[in-house]
């Protein structure tokens, strides 16, 4: 029997034995159809795609212990869940982004210098990408969100100590990875 004329249930059986070709059908069958659902709530085409691929890729990377009833509810609560994460880390990045622009808006600045200024931008996220979790949510509640070491400590309940370690951690680190774009600015905004 072909392939596509299995049953979902079917083809994720032959999955956890690594049959690439039920995977390859599983992907073909559904693919689209989460990154249409995808790029619906996001509007990003891009995103869309790679959420959709990275689905599948866990899929894959899970298909031994994979024991699903209905494939089809799967995918949808593990899109959405994906989603969620996506627009959770988003929803830092660009408040922090937004910041940036208040601090220097793009309309006042000459060509030259909004592109310099776009590229600190991207450094500075890449920058923060880079830093372990807990150290980049501290700087950010710190330096984009203004809030005092005590209601950090207090937010994430965590000791004053560890939020002064966090900290310097994080500004030693951007000190030292973005010293390519070391403008009167940046030595102001991270002392």
């Amino acid at each position: 029997m072909a392939l596509n004329q299995l049953t979902d249930n079917d083809l994720l059986a032959l999955l956890r034995d690594d049959d690439e070709q039920a995977f390859r059908e599983l992907y073909d069958r559904y693919w689209y159809k989460m990154y249409v659902i995808a790029h619906r709530k996001l509007r990003r085409k891009e995103v869309a795609e790679e959420i959709a691929q990275e689905l599948f890729v866990m899929i894959w990377q899970k298909r031994e212990s994979l024991r699903v009833i209905n494939l089809q509810a799967f995918l949808g609560v593990s899109l959405k869940n994906l989603m969620i994460d996506y627009i959770r880390r988003n929803i830092k990045e660009e408040h922090y982004l937004d910041q940036l622009r208040l601090f220097f808006p793009a309309e006042t600045l000459a060509t030259s210098e909004a592109v310099q200024f776009n590229e600190l931008t991207e450094a500075i996220q890449a920058t923060l990408a880079q830093l372990p979790e807990k150290t980049r949510e501290i700087f950010i509640l710190n330096r984009f969100e203004h809030l005092t070491i005590r209601e950090i400590a207090q937010r994430l309940n965590l000791s004053e100590k560890t939020i002064e370690y966090h900290l310097s951690r994080s500004t030693t680190f951007l000190r030292k990875n973005l010293r390519d774009f070391a403008t009167v600015w940046l030595l102001y905004y991270l002392s």
